[in-house]
């Protein structure tokens, strides 16, 4: 009995002991852009971060000092217990984005544990490679891809085309050298880090994307719409090419008599004027609404009370977020088999719908049949109120906090 006594005491200690090392770890998170700005991978990195900052870990987030909204941010600012340090950088380019700060900061602070956001950042990862060869050998170094360096591509740019195809070999070179390990957002990601990157499976793991509890709407709030209210159909994300944005457009110019609206919702890119002439074209104008950088407000009214069908029509997407919170306010989801969290996110028929990029004819059945069909249409929305209970960071956080502890553990017991 006192040998079983004495062990107990040990264990206790061993965990006890455990737990206080756990809560000293110093973390760094490094992102281009960070909050307020608003993306999938910025609210995954502000989800991660302010969740380990209220489980006392240290966190601090490295990022660049852009303006958000013609705003300018602080340099150094504290929110929720997360230390934000601003770096300068001439322009606002990503891939090629350049703030020396950073070298210095991560030479001066030995960190334990590193993430990133991203990879082909060429001067983030040459800091990285230099701290870890030198100042910070022991760091754990991390990284959540989110997708492909250039993850898309298109056939008429050239230029475009060869800098990836390059650049790819190079990072094959040093991504194994700089990263302990990698984090997925979707089962899909292991296949492309091992074939493009020759990234071994056992140093993935996977964290899915989510969204807080909170967030989550309730079933009996679920907003009725009478059968001759039009059918609201909401897109979020950036103006760009590789969203789709266009063959949506055009898929609903063929069931134009047909009683919808499409809301655009998101940050202005490159290809607003496209489409905004797309419409013109298609005399589309009382039909298809722009509403740029709509505030996290607006964004939520707008789905629990209006929108009835989210769709993000992408060449690529890791998982698009916006989905997750178009089923939690009760939504119909549409997206491509481009998108790496289609077959994650939907069950075809039962709550969405997934449609290759590339066939608007497929994609203009689809959004037919969920017009047209109200009472199938009202099951799909409350299904996936639901079914969107599965996809929340009190779900999901434990696997990256144990990941985050249990490798630091084993990076002192291996000294």
């Amino acid at each position: 009995m006192k040998s079983n006594s004495i062990n107990t005491t040990k264990t206790t200690n061993v965990v006890e002991n455990n737990r206080k090392r756990s809560s000293r770890i110093k973390i760094a998170y490094i992102i281009p852009r960070f909050f307020p700005f608003k993306g999938g991978a910025e609210e995954n990195f502000f989800q991660l971060s302010s969740r380990m900052a209220k489980k006392n870990y240290k966190v601090t987030v490295l990022t660049c000092k852009v303006k958000f909204r013609n705003e300018k941010l602080k340099s150094k600012e504290k929110i929720q217990n997360i230390q934000i340090i601003r770096m300068w950088q001439p322009g606002e380019h990503l891939y090629l984005g350049f703030y020396p700060a950073l070298l210095l900061h991560l030479l001066k602070h030995k960190y334990d544990v590193i993430h990133t956001s991203g990879i082909g950042f060429v001067w983030r990862e040459i800091c990285l490679l230099i701290t870890k060869l030198t100042t910070n050998r022991k760091a754990l170094i991390i990284n959540t891809p989110h997708g492909p360096f250039m993850a898309t591509t298109t056939k008429s740019s050239f230029i475009r085309n060869t800098i990836k195809i390059v650049f790819t070999q190079i990072l094959k070179v040093y991504l194994n050298i700089i990263y302990d390990a990698f984090i997925q957002v979707n089962p899909r990601q292991a296949e492309w880090l091992q074939k493009e990157y020759k990234i071994q499976p056992n140093k993935v793991i996977l964290v899915p994307n989510g969204i807080p509890k909170s967030y989550l709407e309730k079933p009996e709030n679920l907003v009725s719409h009478r059968e001759n209210d039009p059918v609201i159909i909401t897109f979020i994300g950036r103006m760009e090419w590789y969203k789709g944005i266009h063959n949506v457009i055009k898929s609903l110019y063929n069931i134009k008599d047909l009683n919808w609206r499409f809301l655009i919702l998101g940050r202005s890119g490159n290809y607003t004027k496209t489409l905004k002439r797309l419409v013109e074209e298609y005399n589309l104008s009382d039909k298809i609404e722009f509403i740029f950088s709509p505030t996290d407000e607006e964004r939520d009214n707008i789905l629990k009370y209006y929108s009835q069908v989210i769709i993000l029509p992408s060449l690529w997407e890791a998982t698009g977020i916006s989905l997750i919170e178009g089923m939690a306010k009760g939504n119909v989801i549409i997206t491509t088999k481009q998108n790496e969290s289609a077959e994650m996110l939907v069950k075809h028929d039962i709550n969405g719908y997934i449609y290759d990029f590339y066939d608007t004819a497929q994609l203009t059945q689809i959004l037919k049949n969920v017009i047209v069909d109200n009472a199938k249409r009202l099951r799909m929305r409350k299904y996936n109120i639901l079914y969107a209970k599965n996809f929340t960071w009190e779900k999901i956080f434990s696997v990256y906090e144990n990941f985050i502890r249990t490798s630091y553990l084993n990076k002192i017991k291996n000294g």
